[in-house]
């Protein structure tokens, strides 16, 4: 795996593949292609709530986040929130692959979806029910279950985590 593959989210039929540029592009300038745009539709977000979300950045301690993901606690959150994802390649290992991506975009000392999302070391792909972080969280059923919305709140809940073991 090279972290100079372009990753990407990919939504499922009757979506296209969606590529963290695409996703980039349109949290920069608020527009989304074709293929974006349906992905973002069906979130149940307003655009300027996703592109607020996925660009929101939180400070974080990097040796806090990894020592959080390496500890059982982590480890049971990695699960968890990769349990409707997949990687592409059946070589790599979810939890391995996000924890990988969040330690990266967390080196600077703060993290964002749109970091997590670029750091992806593989393209992801749904293979499951999806569902956020953030459990006490009241948000709508097309909320909960969109591929945005786990990204949106994966930062916040690490935030949240960073020092928990």
């Amino acid at each position: 795996m090279a972290w100079s593959l372009p990753a990407g989210v990919w939504a499922g039929d009757p979506f296209e593949n969606v590529s963290v540029e695409d996703i980039s592009r349109f949290v920069r300038t608020g527009r989304a292609n074709r293929n974006l745009k349906p992905f973002i539709d069906n979130s149940g977000w307003r655009h300027d709530e996703l592109r607020a979300g996925l660009q929101q950045s939180y400070q974080v301690n990097l040796v806090s986040i990894d020592r959080f993901l390496r500890s059982s606690a982590g480890e049971r959150f990695l699960d968890f929130v990769t349990s409707g994802y997949a990687p592409r390649s059946a070589n790599a290992n979810p939890s391995r692959a996000l924890r990988s991506a969040i330690t990266k975009d967390a080196s600077d000392g703060s993290i964002s979806a749109l970091g997590i999302m670029e750091a992806l070391p593989v393209d992801f792909s749904v293979s499951g029910g999806l569902s956020i972080c953030a459990q006490q969280v009241h948000v709508s059923s097309r909320q909960r279950t969109s591929a945005l919305s786990y990204y949106l709140f994966l930062p916040a809940c690490l935030h949240a985590n960073q020092h928990v073991r």
